[in-house]
């Protein structure tokens, strides 16, 4: 079915007032909701919202909590999240990730005790927006099988690196060939993934989401490249948060919550002047855009790219839900 924003937002808006939440924490949460799914990401939009809501009646969520700083080194700065909403509270990181990058160049944010951020490619393209490098990655819950195993030991770790330009261009990507957020959307959907996105009960690869869905087995990004990466970002969140780390997580919680998470914003103008920067990124995009294309009518992509387009079609069309989880919203 086909809704507004302005619906979208008023239903979130309304359940999260119904359980305790204040006004304008409501208002700022639902509104970051409604815009990651107007932006076309469903997957960590209105299809997390039931979830979320979820972890916010079993109290793995403190709404009225707010991060505090715990110690600060120049350029690095360690905050505690204490639990609260977790996209509210990357927005106020990646936030100060960039005034720390006005001051010195660059800035770097570690949180512990976060709860999940919902669609990490908000916080980079925030910094982006500002015209800063942003870069940001949260550990998670043991949710898929390291290299050459079959039980969940580490987690999807998503990272994210935006590039500031007349268009920003931006990797938001988990360490798994697909997050479990793509796979309940494919799974909706009644597709088959385009490539291979895990393993069957039986070891073979394969592309339903549903299968990998339930048993876990989901593929690294890159086969042993995604599986060593999550393992490092992990080691590196957990350091520089001082938080807890996926095996904490998964071993000592009931839940996915007090995750570690990263912010980092590079100052880009005062390393480069404005035309030279855009002229540099115009030749790098021009040069993949105009690579031979592997099929006729196969159009060569560029990360980030898309959400323009999505953006503009889904204002101008309205959004697309899936009608059960818009009923699933309608009945919180």
């Amino acid at each position: 079915m086909i809704v507004t924003f302005e619906q979208l937002k008023n239903e979130f808006e309304r359940v999260l007032l119904a359980r305790g939440v204040s006004k304008e924490k409501a208002h700022d949460c639902a509104t970051m909701f409604a815009q990651t799914t107007e932006s076309g990401v469903y997957s960590h939009g209105i299809n997390r919202f039931p979830r979320f809501i979820q972890q916010l009646e079993a109290g793995d969520i403190k709404p009225e909590s707010e991060p505090t700083k715990v110690l600060a080194l120049g350029a690095i700065e360690q905050w505690d999240a204490h639990r609260g909403i977790g996209n509210l509270t990357a927005k106020k990181m990646m936030d100060r990730a960039t005034e720390l990058a006005a001051q010195h160049g660059i800035g770097l944010v570690a949180l512990r005790n976060a709860n999940h951020w919902m669609r990490g490619g908000s916080y980079g393209w925030q910094a982006a927006e500002k015209g800063y490098i942003g870069i940001c990655w949260t550990n998670t819950i043991a949710v898929m099988p390291p290299w050459g195993a079959k039980e969940c030991r580490i987690g999807t770790n998503p990272i994210i690196i935006a590039i500031p330009g007349k268009q920003i261009t931006m990797v938001d990507m988990s360490m798994s060939m697909f997050s479990y957020g793509m796979l309940e959307v494919n799974r909706l959907a009644g597709r088959q993934l385009p490539v291979d996105g895990g393993f069957d009960d039986q070891g073979n690869l394969t592309r339903d989401p549903g299968i990998i869905e339930k048993n876990r087995r989901i593929l690294p990004m890159g086969y042993w490249k995604g599986s060593g990466l999550s393992i490092v970002l992990d080691m590196i969140a957990t350091l520089l948060a001082n938080g807890a780390s996926v095996a904490e997580i998964t071993e000592e919680k009931s839940d996915e919550y007090d995750v570690s998470q990263i912010f980092i914003a590079i100052e880009v103008d005062r390393l480069i002047d404005g035309k030279t920067r855009d002229e540099k990124l115009e030749r790098i995009i021009q040069y993949v855009k105009t690579a031979a294309p592997s099929q006729a009518g196969e159009e060569v992509r560029l990360p980030g790219h898309e959400f323009s387009r999505y953006l503009e079609e889904n204002r101008r069309n309205g959004i697309t839900v899936d009608d059960s989880v818009w009923q699933k919203i309608k009945s919180l």
